[in-house]
C-alpha cells in the first residue's frame, strides 16, 4: 500500500464543505485550573498552586464534537448526562459553540462526569476527577433510540465515543450501528479499554489505541509485526472493520488487510500533552470519510492532525486552514498563529512573562537574526507578530521582497522564537491591546520618536525594552 500523493491529499481536504455528523458517546466536563508553582506546602511535601485561572471546556464525545465543529462540520451532538451543575454547564458550552444539543438527555438520578486538571506552565500536577460508575446496565435507551432513528437519515456519519461511563449500552450501539448501515452511513468508533469489541460489529472503522488495541486482541503490541497481528484479529472480530491503530510516539496503523495496510510515522517534535489527540484522530477521520476521501489519504490527515494536538497543553481544537498549513509548510508551521489562537495559547501559558516585538522582517539577513536572538534574555514566551503582504504594500507602495508565508515561516524556524503573528493592520496596536504583554521590544531607532503603539503600551501597562537593530 502506498502512501497518497501530496497534491491527491490536498484535493481531497479542499473538497470538504461542512457535512453532517452525528457524535454520540459520553459526554463529560474538563476543568482547567493553571497557574504557578514557587514554593513546597508546610503540610505535606506537595507543591502549592498559586492558581491564576480556570476554565470549562467540553470532554469525552464533547471534544470530537468541539473539533469536528471547529473543522467546519455541522455537528450533531447525543448523549446522557446529569441534571446536575456539571450537566447545565454541558448545556451551555453547547449552546454557545454552536453545537446541536437536541439528543442530549439529562437524567434527574445520574451524575454527570468532570475532570478536574490543575496545570502548572506545561506540567500536570494533577487530576481530580468526580467519576461516578458507569450506569448502562439498568438504563432505559428507549427514548435516546427513538431520536437516533429519526436524526441519522440526515447524517453522513456517526461517531461514536465510548468511554465506558453508560450512554452507550450495547443494545444501543448495536440499534445505531444497524439503522447506519442500513442508511449507508459510514460508522466511526472510538473503543473503551476492554476486550469486548464485538459490541461494535458493523461499525466501518474503529480507533483503538496501544492499550486498547492489546486488551482487545491478546497480542502484546511492541512493534509492526505485533501491529498488525493485532489489527488483523480485531478486523476478524469486526466483520471487516477498517482499523486505524494509533500506536503513540510509532505514529498510526492503517490496516484494511493482510496484503492493504500502511504505517504513518510521527514527526521528532516536543511533546507537550498527549490528552486529546485520539479525539483528533477520530474527528478528522470522520470528516473526510464522511466527504468521500480514501481511508488512506484520511489517515494520513488525522495523524498531522494528532502530531498538532499532542504540541499543545490541554484539548485544543484546531481550524481545518491551521491543519493544511501544516501539511503544506511542515512542523514549523505551527508556530504560525492567529491572534485567536495565540490568545487560547496564552491561557495555557503564563502571559505575564508574553514578550513582542514587531516589524516588517522583509530581507531577512544574519542582522534580524542577531537581533531576534536577544528576546531570549527577557525570558519570557516571545511573538514575533510581522505586516501581512497588503499591509506592507499601503504603506511602502510596493510588495515585500518574501511574501508573508515565507517571512513567518524563516522566523518561526528561530529557537528564539516562539510564536509569529501575521497582521493586516498598520500597526501593532489592536494586538497590544488584545495580548496584553509584560515586554514589548523595539529598535534603537525608536527611542526618541513618537508612534502610535507607544500610547497602547503605555495604556496597557507594558514595558518598553529598546534593543540594538537593523533595518526591518
Amino acid at each position: 500500500m502506498q502512501f497518497p500523493e501530496p497534491q491527491v491529499c490536498l484535493a481531497a481536504w479542499d473538497a470538504v464543505v461542512s457535512p453532517n455528523i452525528l457524535v454520540l458517546g459520553d459526554l463529560m466536563l474538563d476543568r482547567y485550573s493553571w497557574g504557578t508553582v514557587d514554593r513546597i506546602s508546610p503540610e505535606a511535601p506537595i507543591p502549592v498552586l498559586k492558581l491564576a485561572r480556570e476554565e470549562e471546556r467540553l470532554g469525552g464525545a464533547g471534544n470530537v464534537a468541539m473539533n469536528l465543529k471547529t473543522l467546519g462540520c455541522s455537528v450533531t451532538v447525543s448523549g446522557l448526562i446529569g441534571k446536575d451543575s456539571i450537566g447545565n454547564q454541558i448545556l451551555e458550552i453547547l449552546a454557545n459553540e454552536g453545537l446541536d444539543p437536541k439528543g442530549v438527555q439529562q437524567e434527574s438520578d445520574l451524575s454527570t462526569v468532570l475532570k478536574h486538571r490543575m496545570i502548572a506552565g506545561h506540567n500536570h500536577l494533577l487530576r481530580l476527577d468526580h467519576d461516578p460508575p458507569a450506569y448502562y446496565q439498568y438504563r432505559n435507551y428507549t427514548n435516546l433510540l427513538k431520536w437516533l432513528e429519526s436524526v441519522l437519515p440526515g447524517q453522513q456519519a456517526l461517531v461514536i465515543s465510548d468511554y465506558n461511563k453508560g450512554t452507550l449500552h450495547p443494545s444501543l450501539l448495536k440499534s445505531a450501528i444497524q439503522i447506519s448501515n442500513s442508511l449507508h452511513i459510514p460508522v466511526l468508533v472510538d473503543p473503551r479499554n476492554h476486550g469486548n469489541y464485538e459490541i461494535y460489529e458493523g461499525c466501518s472503522w474503529i480507533k483503538p489505541n496501544r492499550k486498547e488495541a492489546s486488551a482487545a486482541s491478546g497480542v502484546s503490541i511492541t512493534d509492526k509485526e505485533s501491529a498488525i497481528k493485532a489489527a488483523g484479529l480485531l478486523q476478524q472480530k469486526l466483520n471487516g472493520a477498517i482499523i486505524a491503530l494509533s500506536l503513540d510516539k510509532d505514529g498510526l496503523l492503517l490496516f484494511q488487510s493482510s496484503e492493504e495496510f500502511i504505517f504513518f510515522g510521527t514527526e521528532a517534535l516536543e511533546v507537550f500533552d498527549v490528552v486529546g489527540a485520539g479525539d483528533m484522530v477520530i474527528s478528522i477521520l470522520a470528516m473526510l470519510i464522511s466527504s468521500k476521501a480514501t481511508p488512506s489519504i484520511s489517515a494520513h490527515w488525522a495523524q498531522i492532525g494528532a502530531a498538532m494536538e499532542i504540541q499543545h497543553v490541554g484539548v485544543v481544537s484546531f481550524e481545518r486552514e491551521e491543519i493544511r498549513k501544516r501539511f503544506v509548510y511542515g512542523h514549523t508551521s505551527t508556530k504560525i498563529v492567529s491572534l485567536k489562537r495565540l490568545q487560547r495559547e496564552l491561557i495555557f501559558n503564563d502571559e505575564s512573562s508574553l514578550v513582542i516585538t514587531n516589524g516588517y522582517f522583509d530581507k531577512l539577513s544574519s542582522t534580524h537574526l542577531k537581533f531576534l536572538g536577544q528576546l531570549r534574555e527577557f525570558k519570557g514566551f516571545t511573538v514575533v507578530a510581522i505586516n501581512s503582504d497588503a499591509s506592507i504594500q499601503r504603506k511602502k507602495g510596493e510588495p515585500p521582497l518574501l511574501d508573508e508565508m515565507e517571512r513567518a515561516r524563516l522566523l518561526a524556524s528561530l529557537q528564539s522564537v516562539d510564536r509569529v503573528l501575521i497582521f493586516d493592520e498598520d500597526d501593532c496596536c489592536e494586538i497590544f491591546r488584545c495580548l496584553k504583554p509584560k515586554i514589548v521590544v523595539k529598535g534603537a531607532r525608536y527611542k526618541y520618536r513618537q508612534i502610535e503603539e507607544f500610547k497602547v503600551i503605555n495604556e496597557i501597562g507594558a514595558q518598553v525594552e529598546f534593543l540594538p537593530e537593523y533595518s526591518m
